[in-house]
């Protein structure tokens, strides 16, 4: 879409706004914008940016601080996204610990949906409502409401030569946010806090981000980073472990108020033990820098919301939490500007089904008697004591919710008593000097199924032993016993069959 889009990239002390020109020749930056959010609030830093040219945009994307938004990694039964998008907020209800209907959620395909994997963003519908309110007040109605370094990740993924496995790293001045991709996909967000007070002060002054305090001992920065690269470490491993791949990441890019300071690239490299590189979006030829924009031009800074303001919204790109009862509405002026475009699409549109009518009429008739011989099929083998079929779908779905409430009915139908009582029972046949560590149970009116790791062999032949003892259960079973990778423990899965 040709026109002026602005990025807007908000965290929790300051707003970085990038307007970008797109067009055939690609797109051209044609100013930006930066200013501090103060006692005042984003309303006030807002309010600031009022006059400037960054905000007299045709569009706008905006996105949500990370400190607002929690990930999840889900794994889906199925792979179609309309299905994945209706059933997510049930796979995640016991997740959170919020009312699933406070929450706005949305998310990516992290594996091709080759095996239903997704990352989960939600936020609460409060403040994305408080938060939109704002901006709209400001003149601002964004397209999209989207998570930040997301997009920039998706564009680091899309330029040639870039590994498949990455890790992106920005680094603000109290908290950063790394993005795992592997296979060339995003597969994990984490936001974290850190004091990097000593690596702010440690930059360069003329970069308009150097303290006034002098730079910090070079040890204090060593320090800052090392705490990052250790919690950057631990939070792959843990995610690595949890998904059983082999996959790790080849090369750090990282960006950020932090990135600036000396030997930052050096550290990095050092602590996490793969090349690491200061990522600079300018340097793509695609994109126009020109005039007193590359005098005054900061990648570090900039690199987020420029991303932002590039980011394909037509494929449905990245997160968007502008969904559901925020979804932007377009004004009488937008449809208007669109409405020749629209006549001429509305015109071939209705030629096609002008056409395609009378064809298609018969071919229905043909397909509606057949699918109501199959329907009458189906009940008759459904209900064979049936004889009088007046309505087949009403008469089935009569004969289904009466089920329904013969099954609720039920004292094992799945009380929060009855679970709470066979975890109970599980947790007391477990000896507490046992070292049990369990990764998943599935509960449901016949059986329960225990995954989890323990130190030794003997150790889950005494679980199953005390299991046995339960007059609560018929049979245990051992699924499966086998030695972790470290060949210091042992992964197990149980069956117990519960008496009926």
């Amino acid at each position: 879409m040709q026109g002026k889009i602005t990025g807007i990239d908000i965290t929790g002390n300051q707003i970085i706004a990038v307007q970008v020109k797109t067009g055939l020749k690609g797109p051209q930056i044609l100013s930006w914008a930066r200013v501090a959010i103060e006692d005042g609030g984003l309303n006030e830093a807002l309010e600031s940016l009022s006059g400037s040219p960054v905000l007299k945009s045709d569009r706008y994307l905006a996105t949500i601080p990370g400190d607002h938004v929690s990930f999840r990694n889900v794994q889906m039964p199925f792979k179609d996204v309309k299905k994945i998008r209706q059933a997510l907020p049930f796979e995640m209800e016991n997740m959170l610990p919020f009312q699933i209907e406070d929450l706005l959620i949305d998310f990516i395909i992290t594996d091709g949906l080759a095996r239903g994997e997704v990352l989960a963003a939600s936020c609460n519908r409060r403040f994305v409502s408080e938060y939109l309110d704002t901006l709209q007040r400001n003149g601002i109605d964004p397209d999209a409401l989207e998570i930040r370094c997301s997009p920039l990740a998706s564009w680091l993924l899309r330029q040639p030569g870039t590994p498949e496995h990455i890790l992106l790293l920005e680094i603000g001045e109290t908290s950063n946010t790394m993005v795992l991709c592997l296979n060339r996909s995003i597969a994990l967000i984490r936001v974290f806090g850190s004091n990097n007070a000593s690596i702010i002060q440690s930059t360069p002054k003329e970069n308009g981000t150097s303290s006034d305090l002098g730079a910090p001992p070079p040890e204090e920065v060593e320090a800052c980073f090392k705490f990052i690269s250790t919690t950057i470490r631990s939070t792959v491993h843990a995610f690595a472990s949890e998904k059983d791949t082999l996959s790790g990441p080849e090369k750090l890019f990282f960006t950020g108020a932090g990135s600036l300071a000396p030997n930052a690239e050096g550290l990095l490299s050092q602590f996490l033990g793969m090349p690491a590189e200061q990522l600079d979006m300018s340097n793509d030829k695609k994109i126009r820098l020109e005039g007193n924009i590359v005098r005054d031009w900061s990648p570090a800074l900039m690199n987020g919301p420029l991303s932002l303001a590039l980011r394909n919204t037509r494929r449905g790109e990245g997160f968007n939490f502008r969904r559901e009862e925020f979804e932007r509405k377009r004004g009488y002026f937008g449809l208007k500007k669109a409405a020749p475009k629209m006549a001429g699409f509305l015109f071939l549109i209705f030629s096609f089904l002008a056409a395609d009518m009378v064809i298609d009429y018969y071919t229905l008739k043909k397909e509606y008697k057949i699918l109501n011989r199959e329907i009458i099929s189906v009940f008759k083998q459904t209900l064979p004591e049936v004889t009088r079929i007046v309505d087949p779908v009403q008469q089935l779905r009569v004969k289904v919710k009466e089920l329904k409430q013969s099954t609720s009915l039920r004292p094992e139908a799945g009380t929060s008593k009855k679970i709470l009582d066979l975890l109970k029972e599980i947790s007391q046949r477990i000896p507490a000097s046992l070292n049990v560590h369990v990764n998943r149970m599935v509960i449901d009116t016949e059986t329960v199924r225990i995954s989890g790791k323990t130190d030794a062999f003997n150790e889950v032949d005494r679980i199953k032993n005390n299991l046995e003892s339960s007059i609560q259960f018929s049979g245990v079973t051992i699924s499966s016993a086998n030695l972790d990778r470290t060949g210091k423990g042992v992964r197990f899965e149980i069956r117990i069959e519960r008496k009926q």
